[in-house]
């Protein structure tokens, strides 16, 4: 347990820190674009839905951050230190491999596609190329150790365009109407299939589950902080809901009500009523950095995540775990350059983790009712079903979507 712990970064991180981080890591360019079609295809339909991913992304960040804290393990570690067969041990880690692997391989395609959106708004030129140049960019970056503080810089940016969202939602009003319809369930998510997983995929990100469990196990055995970093947790996801939130009803009252089509020469439109000729401006550079964050964290959390499978240093120095970092950007930096349409892309990247949520979330809850693992703090009665509840609702949209 304490060679883990000592792997991460010394000091460990303040409960404000951690859920701030964690809730910024699902703001990124796929939040953006999957609130803002939403919003225009279907109105405030799928808000409940919304509303539940939130919830639910609360109850399963709070069981992955008292894994670290209990067990001083990151998540992946912990699940495979449980498990005395070789056998099973080996098709586990072959399960997050792909859910982890394969699902931040085509999440990373949709940061680099979001941040070469955001730069060919503005600079023009093709978007292929500038995905290129993203993922180039994430690569040296991450090579050289410098991304901490440009990743600060970033962040900002992205809060700012937050603000921005916050606060045209609240110049532009709610629709009363059909934010009531949206509430009453009046349209069923069985219409909106890809849609509905886009929305759980971009707010349940499951390699944030392996991202909070490490940072928490550098605070190893401080039960006292959990209450703290719990309500931390709670405030921070509850304004990336929020965020969320506000695009989507931006996005209602640009779309939705004048019945226009979205794609991704006016997805800056709906921010025109506050920011006038400034709106496709201040989009593009909003997309960029939140492409270009998330482009830079996904590749680090795969990492971290497989680092823990294999018991290998959790650092750059370590050739394995860059490699497997790397490994990430190259494969997004791939599928973003394929030509694919922008928007569509990263609805696919969305949609995708959806349905490999599962996977992540089931060995989630196992691990937390190990008495091995979690000693006295093992899941109660209300998380185990909590966590089910979002497995067979994934898992029944998913099979519904495949089979039809």
């Amino acid at each position: 347990m304490k060679q883990d712990s000592q792997n991460q970064t010394k000091g460990g991180s303040s409960a404000g820190v951690q859920g701030l981080i964690v809730a910024a890591a699902f703001i990124g360019p796929g939040t953006i674009t999957t609130a803002t079609l939403v919003g225009a295809k279907t109105g405030y339909a799928l808000i409940w839905l919304l509303v539940f991913a939130v919830i639910a992304t609360y109850i399963l960040q709070e069981m992955a951050s008292r894994v670290g804290r209990v067990s001083g393990m990151g998540l992946s570690k912990a699940i495979m230190s449980s498990i005395p067969n070789k056998w099973i041990k080996g098709l586990v880690g072959v399960l997050i491999i792909v859910a982890i692997g394969i699902g931040n391989a085509a999440y990373e395609g949709g940061n680099i596609t979001g941040a070469a959106l955001g730069l060919s708004a503005n600079a023009g030129g093709d978007i292929r190329i500038w995905a290129t140049v993203i993922g180039l960019s994430a690569f040296l970056l991450l090579v050289s150790g410098q991304y901490k503080w440009v990743e600060k810089t970033l962040l900002a940016l992205v809060m700012l365009m937050s603000a921005v969202f916050l606060s045209l939602m609240i110049y532009l009003g709610i629709n009363s109407d059909l934010f009531l319809n949206g509430l009453l369930l009046k349209s069923s998510v069985i219409d909106n299939t890809s849609l509905a997983l886009a929305i759980i995929g971009t707010t349940i990100v499951p390699y944030n589950l392996f991202l909070h469990a490490g940072m928490s196990a550098q605070n190893a055995q401080n039960k006292a902080s959990q209450s703290a970093n719990n309500k931390a947790l709670f405030a921070s996801l509850g304004l990336g809901g929020l965020l969320t939130f506000a695009v989507l009803s931006s996005s209602v009252s640009a779309f939705f009500i004048s019945q226009t089509h979205v794609d991704s020469s006016n997805i800056a439109a709906q921010l025109q009523p506050l920011l006038g000729n400034y709106a496709s401006l201040f989009f593009g550079i909003g997309l960029f950095s939140a492409g270009l964050t998330s482009a830079i964290t996904a590749p680090l959390a795969t990492a971290y995540a497989i680092s823990g499978l294999f018991n290998w240093q959790t650092n750059l120095q370590d050739k394995r775990f860059l490699l497997t970092a790397c490994t990430i950007i190259a494969l997004g930096t791939l599928s973003a350059s394929i030509g694919a349409k922008p928007l569509s892309l990263i609805m696919l990247a969305q949609t995708a983790n959806a349905m490999l949520l599962p996977i992540s979330a089931l060995l989630l809850v196992w691990v937390c009712n190990k008495k091995a693992v979690m000693q006295e703090h093992t899941n109660s009665v209300f998380n185990n079903f909590a966590g089910l509840l979002v497995i067979v609702l994934v898992v029944g949209i998913s099979a519904y979507k495949l089979l039809n």
